[in-house]
């Protein structure tokens, strides 16, 4: 493939996601199909097939692109042992990122309560991102916790993966409140304060 034919391909591409994208958060997941975002960019149904298969395999594109984003905020300290306090700095800042973007608000809000990750169908979708999410805030988190353990900065006795685990949780669920305008408080300075108590709870 030439050089000009490889750029308009992942240009094409690009097109493709943000218009999936777009549909997904105005119609829902399981309503938008293949006609649907071939329409929406003027293409046929068999253009969009050729740069991805499945409506499935649009999804996992996004959310890793998404992920990509945040390993590219970590920039350089990937290549360093990662801290807690490291990551937790870049999570904060990924989280005020995405209340202050109307597609990113949108995105995330599609992900929590519009795809059905329960559903037999989905097995396969979650079983890939699974597999390959090694650089997302959960699995650094991890990495980060059991460098910390390693160096004497956290007890011995911490599951790297339950506070990883809690850790996730408040994350999601705070931005979740912000995006839907139930958080009355600042979403950075709340973050901060309760990862604040978790670190003063494991540290040595």
């Amino acid at each position: 493939m030439s050089r000009k034919t490889k750029e308009e391909a992942e240009k094409t591409r690009a097109r493709i996601l943000a218009s999936a994208l777009s549909l997904f958060v105005k119609k829902g997941y399981e309503r938008t199909a293949f006609t649907d975002i071939a329409a929406r960019l003027k293409m046929t149904k068999g253009a969009v097939y050729w740069h991805f298969e499945t409506k499935e395999d649009l999804l996992i594109a996004l959310v890793r692109e998404m992920i990509e984003k945040f390993r590219s905020q970590l920039g350089d300290l990937l290549a360093q042992d990662l801290t807690f306090l490291q990551v937790i700095e870049t999570i904060i800042a990924h989280a005020c990122r995405i209340v202050e973007d109307p597609k990113g608000a949108a995105f995330f809000l599609l992900l929590q309560t519009q795809v059905k990750w329960r559903a037999d169908s989905m097995a396969e979708i979650r079983a890939k991102l699974l597999a390959h999410d090694t650089n997302g805030p959960y699995h650094c988190l991890i990495k980060a916790i059991e460098n910390d353990i390693a160096a004497g900065r956290v007890r011995a006795d911490v599951n790297p993966v339950a506070l990883a685990s809690v850790s996730m949780a408040v994350w999601t669920g705070l931005v979740r409140s912000k995006i839907e305008k139930f958080l009355e408080c600042d979403l950075e300075q709340t973050l901060r304060q309760t990862y604040g108590a978790m670190w003063e709870s494991v540290k040595v």
